[in-house]
C-alpha cells in the first residue's frame, strides 16, 4: 500500500507499508473462535477419555496467535521516502525510525527490475554513492510500478527560484 502524504511543490512523501486485511482486533477475534471451537472438541474428546489431545489442542491455538502476531508485526513495517529540496531522505521502522539514510537528491538515481516472470515482483532500489538501498519489499509488481513513477516524478522535479 503506497499513500503520497504531503506533496506541495517542494516536498513529497511516500509512505509504503504491507496490505493489512484484517486489524489486530479482528485477529484477536479470529483466533479466539478457532480457539474456542478447537477445545470444544478437545474437550468432547476428553469426556469420551481422550485426555491427550487437550495439550496437544492448546499449542494449536498458542500456534496460530503466534503465527497471527508475527505476520501482522510484518505488514506494521513502514517505508518512509521524502524528497525535499535537495534531499532525499528514507526512513524504515515500525512506530518510529529504526532506520534512516539521507541522500543527496543530485547523486541518488533510481532503479527497477522488472522481470517477465508472474511470480517475481521486480526489485526497486535507490541508490547514491556506491550504496543501494532496496524500497518496497512488501509491494506487489503493480504497486512497485506505481512507487517507481511517483520517485522518479519527484525526482526528475526541480525547485527553480
Amino acid at each position: 500500500m503506497i499513500e503520497v502524504e504531503d506533496s506541495s511543490g517542494n516536498r513529497t512523501r511516500f509512505v509504503v507499508q504491507g496490505n493489512r486485511s484484517m486489524s489486530w482486533r479482528a485477529n484477536l477475534w479470529l483466533a479466539a473462535s478457532l480457539g474456542a471451537v478447537c477445545m470444544g472438541i478437545a474437550l468432547a474428546l476428553a469426556a469420551f477419555g481422550l485426555w491427550l489431545v487437550i495439550p496437544f489442542a492448546g499449542a494449536e491455538v498458542l500456534l496460530v496467535v503466534t503465527c497471527l502476531y508475527l505476520t501482522l508485526r510484518r505488514l506494521s513495517h513502514k517505508e518512509v521516502i521524502t524528497v525535499e529540496g535537495e534531499a532525499v531522505r528514507l526512513e524504515w521502522g515500525y512506530t518510529r525510525p529504526d532506520r534512516v539514510v539521507d541522500l543527496p537528491r543530485q547523486w541518488t538515481r533510481l532503479r527497477f527490475h522488472d522481470p517477465e516472470s508472474p511470480f517475481h515482483t521486480g526489485d526497486l532500489s535507490v541508490a547514491a554513492h556506491g550504496r543501494s538501498y532496496p524500497l518496497g519489499r512488501c509491494l506487489n509488481k503493480e504497486e512497485k510500478k506505481t512507487l517507481h513513477a511517483g520517485l522518479a516524478a519527484a525526482l526528475a522535479r526541480r525547485e527553480f527560484a
